[in-house]
């Protein structure tokens, strides 16, 4: 009986780190585009398991155009780079570099911020390379 009940813990284990890895692909975007964005943030969430934004932008046009940001890196790898909630918040004008998804063109991935001051942050970047 202990035999099964590891073996079937052993399965349970296992199965249980399935959706983890199919959870972090970056397939549905085309990673390849380096889409950049002038604008305000309008909102920002910096929590696990990823941040998102959406970011006002004003067209040739005049026109405001809402982009949204719906994944980007997980904040606690962001604040490893140094970005703190206290550097990006809504009202402040940032440049932001997004990668489209393939399914949906209104949806972006936040690949890297661009504070005023020239400071960048890049979300696929690891900690141990420089800004």
């Amino acid at each position: 009986m202990t035999r099964i009940a590891l073996c079937l813990l052993g399965a349970l284990i296992a199965g249980a780190g399935a959706p983890a890895f199919a959870h972090h692909s970056f397939a549905i975007y085309d990673m390849q585009q380096n889409v950049e964005f002038n604008g305000v943030i309008e909102t920002v969430k910096l929590r696990n398991p990823h941040m998102a934004m959406t970011l006002t932008i004003t067209g040739a046009d005049g026109a405001e155009k809402t982009i949204d940001f719906v994944e980007g890196a997980p904040a606690n790898m962001l604040a490893r780079l140094g970005l703190r909630p206290e550097l990006i918040k809504p009202g402040q004008e940032i440049t932001a570099i997004g990668a489209p998804r393939t399914d949906n063109p209104d949806a972006w991935f936040l690949k890297a911020i661009i504070l005023p001051d020239g400071t960048r942050f890049n979300a696929l970047q690891s900690p141990n390379q420089t800004r």
